[in-house]
């Protein structure tokens, strides 16, 4: 069996979709004879170290002035004539509807749909002024490769709630596999980091709350030693805006930046943080589409108190027993859950121990692995 992988995303990076889609590759890699990635061309700089047989057909853009649903187009005409000239029957994967509009027509090809996000919601947060009739014409496309799709995968029961309720997606069609983490080997604390610091990973887009988090410090000076770590998966200049709050709110001695770190030495900061912190706001995309923050799972293997905003999508990985909730955009209810931590230690490591544990049951790249591999055998 062959397997056609694509993704309108750039692959690989430092951030956390190319974490799952890395993981997602090495289950194929285990049941399908061969294994197609077509994606945006990534960080050369970065071995996702693949099997043999995976290949990535990189696809990048020679005309810089195309806009967004120029080069969407583009890519999609890219998947379709790369799966057309291959031509073996197998299974077309992909994670968005520019790359499912270049496999549901394809009869050689039986689809699975992996939604991790809707381009109707993510889209209108990069480009706010996207017109209502520009948006109710990427629902009828998402409609249009979800029915036409053999199956749905979601990482998220909020995502595949709201697939059955917009658009009436038939309860049996969609499986939620959840994201996973690896398991974290115990390391020393690098000797450049600060005593006593919490940490934030991961992208920063304004739905992610990083704001929220900087804010917080305003509550916290009585913790005259207490740091902030950013462990950014983005580039330097992504953080300019962070940069001017950090200033105006008078944190410049507070707050570190690391850039696009490799896994082992991201693992090792957040190991010997005091807490991690994943303060995602309110908002369509977290609480209508649905999400499946890889950066909570993560923290799970790490065995790092985590504090995290009290929403449908982080309940669905955590109790009350294994992280400290705060309720989404409340700075000071962050600081509150920040400053419980700090003065009791020793409670926020059994919680940790418990996260790890649930972690160890049910939230490994070998569950999420497993679970992919037996829709494809189904549809086999």
């Amino acid at each position: 069996m062959r397997s056609y992988y694509a993704s309108f995303d750039a692959f690989p990076t430092s951030k956390g979709a190319s974490t799952h889609i890395d993981h997602s590759l090495q289950a194929l890699s285990e049941i399908a004879d061969k294994v197609d990635v077509f994606c945006l061309q990534g960080n050369s700089a970065i071995d996702p170290k693949l099997a043999d047989d995976v290949e990535i057909h990189p696809f990048f853009y020679e005309n810089e002035s195309q806009n967004y649903l120029e080069r969407a187009q583009l890519f999609s005409e890219k998947v379709y004539s790369c799966t057309a000239l291959f031509n073996e029957k197998g299974i077309g994967q992909f994670r968005d509807i520019w790359s499912g509009l270049g496999m549901i027509k394809q009869a050689h090809l039986k689809t699975v749909f992996e939604v991790n996000a809707l381009t109707s919601i993510e889209l209108p947060v990069r480009f706010p002024l996207l017109t209502p009739s520009l948006i109710a014409e990427i629902q009828n496309i998402e409609l249009t490769c979800l029915e036409a799709c053999d199956h749905i995968v979601t990482p998220s029961a909020v995502t595949k709630k709201y697939l059955i309720e917009k658009f009436s997606i038939a309860n049996d069609k969609i499986s939620v596999i959840t994201n996973g983490a690896e398991a974290v080997s115990q390391t020393e604390k690098p000797i450049d980091l600060p005593a006593e610091y919490i940490v934030y990973f991961g992208a920063l887009q304004p739905w992610q709350g990083l704001d929220v988090l900087l804010k917080s410090f305003r509550y916290l000076r009585d913790y005259e030693h207490l740091k902030l770590v950013i462990c950014s998966s983005v580039k330097e200049k992504a953080t300019r805006a962070y940069h001017k709050l950090i200033e105006n709110l008078g944190i410049q001695d507070q707050v570190i930046f690391r850039y696009e770190l490799e896994k082992e030495e991201l693992f090792a900061i957040i190991q010997h943080a005091k807490a991690s912190i994943v303060p995602l706001k309110f908002g369509d995309r977290n609480v209508i589409q649905g999400c499946c923050p890889i950066k909570i799972i993560e923290s799970m293997a790490c065995k790092t108190p985590i504090i995290v905003s009290e929403l449908p999508v982080t309940q669905e990985l955590l109790t009350e027993d294994e992280a400290y909730f705060f309720w989404p955009e409340d700075e000071q209810d962050l600081s509150r859950c920040i400053r419980f931590v700090l003065d009791n230690l020793e409670s926020a490591s059994t919680k940790a121990e418990k996260a790890f544990n649930r972690f160890q049951q049910q939230f490994t790249w070998h569950h999420h692995n497993e679970k992919l591999q037996k829709v494809y055998q189904n549809l086999m």
